[in-house]
């Protein structure tokens, strides 16, 4: 009787504890993560600290090797997942609306107050459609930002 009445005194513990945290033992206590991602730019080229170097723009030519998403990430935690996803919304290909076209993610290694960090996307062997397009840049499979661009 005394090894059920600790092990109950034990596993109640346990729940304080995750409730404390604000998460269960299935999420980490992460939920959506503590990274704030802000200042979503689009370029055509970054430097090391994936900063842009070549104008910020919403608009590209239809010949564009390379596009770049730049952006900031802050109160970064070890283990967040950062993902950008990128989607083509409507324009030239008719039944590709919404469409996915890649997603990219990283893990976090460490904590930082704030940093650049930036995903690309390599022009399609068919050629970029010509119309809207987005970028969704999340942590922990919950969106933050949404960076929209254009192909002309």
């Amino acid at each position: 009787m005394k090894t059920i009445r600790i092990s109950v005194y034990i596993l109640l513990m346990v729940v304080i504890a995750l409730a404390a945290c604000g998460g269960s033992a299935g999420d980490g206590g992460k939920k959506g993560g503590n990274s704030v991602i802000t200042e979503g730019v689009m370029t055509t080229a970054v430097d090391n600290d994936s900063r842009p170097t070549a104008p910020v723009v919403t608009s590209f030519d239809a010949s564009i090797p390379v596009i770049y998403c730049s952006f900031k990430i802050s109160e970064v935690v070890p283990g967040e997942m950062i993902k950008a996803s990128w989607y083509y919304i409507q324009g030239e290909a008719v039944g590709k609306e919404n469409e996915l076209l890649n997603e990219i993610f990283m893990i976090t290694e460490s904590e930082a107050t704030s940093y650049y960090l930036a995903f690309y996307l390599d022009k399609p062997v068919s050629g970029w459609y010509k119309g809207d397009y987005k970028v969704v840049l999340s942590v922990n499979n919950v969106e933050k930002l949404a960076v929209p661009f254009s192909i002309k």
